[in-house]
Formats: C-alpha cells, sequence, structure tokens
C-alpha cells in the first residue's frame, strides 16, 4: 500500500482549520481572495475538501462570497475576533437563563483546543474562557452547541493563539492576570449557580481581551 502523502483526517474540520492557521499566520490579509486550485496545492487536500472548508469559513463570517464573481474574500481582520467574542456573549446570556450548577452540567468531551494540532498555543486565560464557555452552552439545544462549538470556538481557539496576536499586533486592553481574575469570577459563578453574573463577566472579559485601541468607526 502506498504511504499517504499527508497525515489522517481526524476532524471533519481539518481543511478550514488549515485556513484559519493561514489567517492567524497573515498568509492572508483581509481583501485577499482564496483560490481553490492554491489551497489545494499548498495544503494537500482535494477541491471537494477545500470547497466544505469554504463554506465552514462562510459560516465563521471570516470570509465572504463576493457578488458575480463568487470568489471566496477574506473580512478577518485584527479586531475580527471581538466580534466572534460578542457573539458568543450573547450565546452566554441565553445559557445564563437557565438556573443550575455547573455541577449538574453534562460535561463535554476532553479535547485539546484546535490550534494546538497545528503547533500553536492560546494564552492560558484565554483557552480557560474557552473552555468555561464550552461548558457553561452544554445546557443550549444541540443546535445551539454545535454552532458555538463550530461557528464561535473553533475559529477563536485559533485566530486568539499566541502567534496570531503577535502577527497581527493584537495587543489586549489588559494583562493576562486581570483576564484570568474575570474568568476565575465566572466560573466560581458558574459552579455556586449564580448565572445571572455571568453575561455581565463575560463581557468584562471581552473588553480585557480586545485589541488595546479605540475601534475605528466609519467616515460618513
Amino acid at each position: 500500500m502506498p504511504a499517504t502523502t499527508r497525515p489522517l483526517r481526524t476532524t471533519t474540520h481539518d481543511t478550514a482549520e488549515l485556513l484559519l492557521v493561514d489567517l492567524a499566520t497573515a498568509r492572508y490579509a483581509p481583501g485577499d481572495s482564496l483560490d481553490v486550485d492554491t489551497i489545494v496545492r499548498e495544503h494537500r487536500v482535494t477541491p471537494g475538501e477545500v470547497h466544505l472548508a469554504l463554506f465552514e469559513l462562510r459560516r465563521m463570517k471570516v470570509v465572504v462570497r463576493a457578488p458575480f464573481s463568487g470568489a471566496h474574500v477574506v473580512v478577518w481582520h485584527r479586531r475580527f475576533n471581538e466580534v466572534l467574542l460578542r457573539d458568543l456573549v450573547r450565546m452566554v446570556s441565553v445559557a445564563s437563563t437557565t438556573a443550575t450548577s455547573l455541577e449538574d452540567v453534562p460535561e463535554p468531551a476532553v479535547r485539546r483546543p484546535a490550534c494546538t494540532a497545528h503547533g500553536l498555543a492560546l494564552p492560558a486565560d484565554v483557552a480557560h474562557f474557552l473552555d468555561l464557555v464550552r461548558a457553561i452552552v452544554q445546557v443550549l439545544s444541540p443546535a445551539a452547541r454545535q454552532h458555538v462549538r463550530d461557528d464561535l470556538l473553533l475559529p477563536l481557539e485559533i485566530l486568539c493563539s499566541a502567534r496570531a496576536v503577535a502577527v497581527h499586533d493584537m495587543r489586549p486592553a489588559l494583562g493576562e492576570t486581570v483576564r484570568g481574575a474575570i474568568v476565575d469570577l465566572m466560573e466560581a459563578a458558574a459552579h455556586y449557580g449564580d448565572w445571572t453574573q455571568l453575561p455581565g463577566l463575560a463581557s468584562d472579559y471581552v473588553t480585557a481581551l480586545g485589541v488595546d485601541e479605540p475601534p475605528v468607526r466609519p467616515v460618513d
């Protein structure tokens, strides 16, 4: 039997993960078009896998399909993680309406962040926050949980990596110690059933993790 030319697939998201790593490491910039043939050649994947991955990236909102041409254009930029994180806060807000304790919520399967398979690492507080959210949203419907896992947590696990932060100069507004303390407060509230505190704490964390500069506002 001939040797395989690339590692065996372990998840259905692997090609999408490869493209997210390309975004995280500045292989592509905002406005760039993603060419299927180039991706096939560079990542040794099939055209079918690429088309599925592009569909996933559109669902994550980091890529859009241009009108008329149908080209897949990168829209992710150095502040776009904040958009994904705010969507995550909204899902935490929905989950927080369930009066429960984290002790009573079924634990999600143990897994490593997606970035680790690609030689990247998350800051400790970010990994803790995303793991905590993964546990909190277990109270949501299966469809909502799937949305959070595939469309929010997966891209954030790669696009919030330390490498992405360095490459794109995404210096957070507050340091890791302060951010970690906010996540610890979230975890305590979740464990002790004070879920009404979760949306506010999650929002505070997103502000702390946001890029340390004023948001760019469009000019009329």
